[in-house]
């Protein structure tokens, strides 16, 4: 599910050339759009949008809602592991068996603990709970 069809408080958004990103309090949404090849030059102004959005990425949960295919550059994503190292948790969320390669790669490149969920609302969920907060504080009142 795409975060805007999520029903998520989101609070802010950015688009690159290659993404969508959606902010929800200290977590950052990102969607790869379909056909990237995600490397350096790509990763780096998406980085650069959640920095401008941040500033501390020590508390934000980095959320990558893999809701499109799209191919990796894995050697070119070591290059940014300082950066990506910055983030208080690194999760993914794998619609089917087409992004487990991906994730594969970037544990093994990144060197970094990379946590799967099936679904946007359990990434969100353990965001939130790894934060204190609870859960019904979060979601929109219809």
């Amino acid at each position: 599910m795409k975060t805007p069809q999520s029903g998520l408080k989101i609070a802010n958004e950015r688009h690159t050339d290659s993404a969508s990103i959606y902010f929800i309090d200290n977590i950052a949404i990102v969607e790869i759009m379909q056909h990237t090849i995600l490397g350096k030059t790509v990763m780096s102004p998406i980085l650069d949008a959640i920095e401008d959005q941040y500033k501390d990425l020590s508390n934000i949960h980095y959320v990558s809602n893999r809701t499109e295919a799209y191919s990796l550059k894995p050697v070119e994503l070591k290059e940014l592991k300082p950066r990506i190292d910055l983030f208080k948790s690194y999760s993914v969320i794998l619609y089917g068996q087409s992004g487990k390669t991906n994730l594969d790669f970037e544990r093994m490149f990144l060197n970094k603990p990379i946590i799967k969920y099936q679904n946007l609302e359990e990434a969100i969920l353990a965001a939130k709970i790894k934060d204190g907060i609870k859960p019904e504080l979060f979601r929109d009142q219809e």
